[in-house]
Formats: C-alpha cells, sequence, structure tokens
C-alpha cells in the first residue's frame, strides 16, 4: 500500500525483523514507517487521531483489538470479509467497508472518496456506541444476569 501510494502508511504491531522474515528481498519503502509492538495508550491515541483511515485486514474468525479500537476512535474502518461473520451487525459502506478481493486497491481507491471517509466515519462512532460500548456490554451482563435469576 505505502509503495503503491507514496503516503504515509504506518504499520503498527510488527517489527522491522517481521518485515525481513515476512519479505526477505524487499525493502520497506521509506514512505512505510514500522513502529513495533508495545507502544504506550499515548502513541496508541496519538496514531489513531492522526489516521484517515484504519486497514485491519482481519484474516481468521477471532476478536481483533485494532478493529474494535479503530472503531472506538471513530476512523474509517476497511477490512476483509472476515469481518461479516464476526460482526453480522455491521454494514458494508456504513459502518466499515468490507473488502472481499483485494484489500489494498479497494483501500487506495477509498482514500480518494473523501465523502465515503466521512460516512464511515460517523459508522465507526455509531457502530462502537451501538454494539461495543462499555455501556452496553454491562447492559447486556445485567440483562443475562436478570435472566438467570428468574430461572431460578
Amino acid at each position: 500500500m505505502a509503495k503503491k501510494s507514496g503516503i504515509d502508511v504506518i504499520l503498527a504491531g510488527s517489527t522491522l525483523e517481521d518485515w525481513k522474515r515476512a519479505f526477505p528481498c524487499i525493502e520497506p519503502p521509506r514512505n512505510l514507517h514500522i513502529i513495533g509492538r508495545g507502544f504506550g495508550d499515548y502513541l496508541l491515541e496519538k496514531l489513531y487521531r492522526n489516521a484517515k483511515m484504519v486497514v485491519v485486514p482481519i484474516t481468521f474468525l477471532s476478536i481483533s483489538n485494532r478493529f474494535l479500537e479503530a472503531l472506538f476512535y471513530g476512523k474509517p474502518v476497511i477490512t476483509t470479509s472476515y469481518a461479516k461473520y464476526l460482526h453480522p451487525e455491521l454494514i458494508h459502506g456504513t459502518h466499515v467497508y468490507i473488502s472481499a478481493d483485494n484489500i489494498v486497491e479497494n483501500a487506495l481507491k477509498l482514500l480518494k472518496e473523501e465523502y465515503m471517509l466521512k460516512v464511515l466515519e460517523q459508522g465507526a462512532k455509531e457502530a462502537y456506541t451501538k454494539f461495543f460500548s462499555t455501556k452496553r456490554n454491562v447492559e447486556a451482563v445485567k440483562r443475562l444476569i436478570s435472566s438467570v435469576l428468574h430461572t431460578l
């Protein structure tokens, strides 16, 4: 993505050693910034605050912290079709952009669509508040406890 776009791309959660192991014959582009693992919340918040879009390629059926963080910070998210199975409540083109084929090409196209980025930004905020916020989780746990107590 960095090579094709010429824009600054930040790779968080991986190291230069990870890159060299995965791509031994390819030098990372100059506009790819690899920041490693284990960075603090302050840096994480700064990254999300300054991001125009977040690419979260979910590659298997599990919870993705980066996905939930991007929604929490209200950033447009492009992800893979696994998101449909993990979170069927999320609507493509409203809450997230689900790329069924080439996530890099779709991300580059999406970066040029300011209106769609704004729609996805609003959708991310709405999705987090409606489906994933702590308040919603507490309400769900209270309902679960109440229904269990009523069956006793």
